[in-house]
């Protein structure tokens, strides 16, 4: 059975992981509130102009009402959508971490109270 001070060592570095994990988690909210993501994907097609010289031209396919849609761009894509479709990206990905961290934070809560549970059988 482990020592007192060791259960205080133990509990500090749970609590001192909490501390950071919160911080990490406020930090990404304000990052996702910051972003400006822009939804679909961009699809470049090949075409010949009248010498015969490829190019190609750019669309961006998204979903409207259900229905797939492509939206004409040209031959250079617009620097706000490619910035806004990083953004997506970038936001997903921080999705992924904030779930993570959520469900490290619940694991952390159910072992607060059962530690609040063992100390209140010990102390009463």
């Amino acid at each position: 059975m482990p020592r007192g001070n060791e259960v205080v060592r133990k509990l500090k570095e749970l609590l001192d992981y909490e501390e950071e994990l919160t911080k990490r988690r406020d930090e990404i909210l304000e990052e996702l509130s910051n972003l400006k993501p822009k939804r679909g994907t961009l699809e470049f097609k090949w075409g010949r102009n009248k010498i015969g010289e490829k190019y190609r031209y750019w669309y961006l396919r998204t979903y409207e009402k259900g229905k797939l849609r492509s939206i004409y761009l040209g031959a250079k894509i617009p620097e706000d959508l490619l910035e806004g479709i990083q953004n997506r990206k970038r936001a997903q990905k921080l999705q992924r971490e904030l779930s993570r961290i959520e469900k490290e934070l619940k694991k952390i809560e159910r072992a607060r109270k059962e530690i609040e549970r063992a100390l209140s059988l010990y102390y009463d």
